[in-house]
């Protein structure tokens, strides 16, 4: 199975144990290969380094969390054009998707990036379904 994992789920993974323990369900799970490219890594690290979260995660921890990441992911370079997404800023997760040749695009997005499900035989769905197609009924 390929996918890719939107920043608001590394995100929330990073500030939240029932989150993290999700994702982590996913990221330990061979079979499962999942696509990042350079801008998802950027933009992890630029959101995570915001102020509103030191509450609950250092930019060490960050930092830790990316390269650990990074370890896990498989990295392309993304040469699709797509402009089907109402937030401009989420086109460059539908050109990794179609690239890396994926399955789903795991997203808490529903206003831009679920509304499109199914996008050219990619399913878009929350972690949490994604958990129940995998372990029939998640955590």
């Amino acid at each position: 199975m390929k996918i890719v994992i939107d920043t608001n789920d590394f995100i929330s993974a990073l500030i939240g144990k029932k989150h993290r323990d999700k994702l982590y369900l996913i990221l330990s799970d061979p079979s499962i290969e999942v696509f990042a490219d350079s801008t998802l890594i950027s933009e992890i690290k630029e959101v995570a380094y915001r102020e509103k979260f030191r509450k609950y995660i250092t930019t060490s921890e960050v930092d830790v969390f990316i390269d650990v990441l990074s370890l896990r992911l498989t990295f392309i370079a993304p040469l699709t054009s797509v402009s089907d997404c109402k937030d401009p800023d989420d086109n460059y997760l539908l050109s990794l998707c179609i690239d890396s040749q994926s399955d789903y695009l795991i997203t808490g997005d529903k206003k831009d990036l679920i509304s499109l499900n199914p996008y050219k035989g990619i399913k878009i769905m929350r972690l949490q379904e994604l958990l129940d197609i995998i372990f029939n009924g998640g955590i």
